[in-house]
């Protein structure tokens, strides 16, 4: 009976990793050069992990904002995080975050099909995302 429950264990554990997003081919294919600035640039990266939720405008000339409830809400309006950039090629494409205040993070990124995306760290997953086309909007 033990014998069952780790082989069950076992396989869902191989099968929700297969659900995952995958930063390798072929599950995935990485978002390299002009075409990570032009997948970025004038949209809305949306994503949530847990209780917490992004919905983060990139901005032409690299201004990154946090939507929150939006730029015309008195308690809680969109607000300037930092800057955005696209630096390196072919593979070692990459886009970098830098937060006011709050440090810089640097990802590939890998196009899963289907409108979804992940922001990548040394090959591993770290975000699952989709775009929203345009700023403003929110997620």
């Amino acid at each position: 009976m033990k014998l069952t429950i780790i082989a069950c264990a076992v396989v869902f554990v191989f099968s929700a990793e297969g659900a995952m997003a995958a930063c390798s081919p072929p599950a995935a294919s990485q978002v390299k050069d002009n075409a990570l600035t032009t997948l970025l640039s004038g949209n809305t990266v949306c994503a949530v992990r847990g209780n917490d939720r992004w919905q983060e405008e990139h901005h032409a000339g690299g201004v990154l904002k946090d939507y929150k409830k939006g730029p015309s809400d008195k308690v809680d309006p969109t607000k300037t995080l930092g800057s955005w950039a696209v630096s390196g090629n072919g593979a070692n494409t990459n886009v970098i975050y830098t937060y006011t205040g709050g440090g810089s993070f640097l990802f590939t990124v890998w196009d899963n099909g289907g409108g979804s995306y992940s922001f990548c760290k040394g090959g591993t997953p770290d975000l699952d995302f989709t775009l929203r086309p345009g700023t403003g909007r929110g997620c």
